[in-house]
């Protein structure tokens, strides 16, 4: 689906319009061949580039071809999907921006729908409107991760975890992991966009790209220490687990060594021989002292030596 928007420094509500005039942003989502083709032959643009932005695993990078740049990016979209990030192209021409989308999705809708205002024919502008909001997509989603693990976290004490939290321990590290894999060649993007000319760039654009690089930063290391803090609360349950364990089977075994003693008494005296005590009328209670006497002894020799 190809829509064409419009807006301008006098103008500057987002219109969409029929065609495209100079300074429009057109806007693809999920595009076919054809409507990829005429994107090609309308705008003079690389068919194989556009159709690279198609590719689930595209990662970001930047390439320029005569005056026209290709910035390929990802953004965050853990929405139940197989991936957590979904590849967009955004393309700077000399008189247009188009970016294609793989598949519908909530990225630009405060642009689209003038929450956010936004002038096309600022094309520089436009686009690091756009780049922003790829950042805020992560940054978003990151704050929902780290109040999860943080809050599986504080379960350990009470050693209660289920095995869904587990799984969703794996599921958020399988995120933070494609996280990482798109965030650290977007950085290398935003350093590129700073030390080669893809982009006519004023000083206050500078101060905004090194921003999001540094943002960049700061999120790919929030993703190493959401990673360490998931790795290690997984071996500190499993470490709690493993020694609990230990001492369930301490107690166990313990218990079978104290029922050992009544149980080898019962089967001597069971045995059809001349046995101590057999004529005496207070045999069992005497018997019966004996067991309890020797079972205490072992018990406190046992919690003496920590077995318990």
């Amino acid at each position: 689906m190809i829509e064409i928007y419009h807006s301008t420094s006098v103008n500057p509500e987002l219109t969409k319009v029929d065609k495209a005039k100079k300074g429009s942003w057109v806007h693809v989502v999920e595009p076919t061949e054809e409507e990829l083709q005429s994107l090609s032959e309308t705008y003079g643009l690389d068919y194989d580039l556009l159709e690279d932005a198609t590719d689930v695993y595209e990662a970001p990078r930047v390439e320029k071809d005569g005056q026209i740049v290709y910035l390929f990016t990802r953004y965050c979209a853990p929405d139940g999907h197989d991936i957590a990030t979904e590849p967009l192209l955004i393309v700077y021409t000399a008189d247009h921006i188009v970016t294609i989308a793989r598949r519908p999705n909530s990225l630009l809708d405060d642009i689209l729908k003038g929450k956010v205002p936004v002038m096309t024919t600022q094309r520089t502008k436009t686009i690091l409107l756009l780049l922003e909001s790829i950042n805020l997509s992560y940054e978003r989603y990151m704050k929902y991760v780290s109040r999860r693990v943080l809050a599986i976290r504080t379960q350990l004490s009470k050693t209660d975890l289920k095995n869904e939290d587990f799984i969703e321990f794996i599921d958020l590290e399988e995120d933070l992991n494609e996280f990482l894999a798109a965030l650290q060649p977007q950085e290398s993007v935003f350093r590129s966009l700073l030390r080669r000319k893809y982009l006519p760039l004023f000083e206050e654009d500078k101060d905004l790209v090194e921003d999001f690089s540094l943002g960049t930063i700061e999120l790919i290391n929030l993703v190493l220490s959401r990673q360490k803090t998931i790795a290690n609360t997984r071996e500190a349950y499993a470490t709690i687990a493993a020694n609990t364990l230990n001492k369930t089977f301490k107690k166990l075994t313990s218990i079978s060594i104290f029922m050992t003693i009544p149980t080898i008494t019962a089967g001597l005296y069971g045995m059809n021989l001349a046995l101590p005590l057999q004529k005496s009328p207070y045999a069992f209670w005497e018997i019966l002292g004996f067991v309890m006497v020797v079972t205490s002894i072992t018990i406190w020799y046992f919690k003496k030596k920590r077995w318990l």
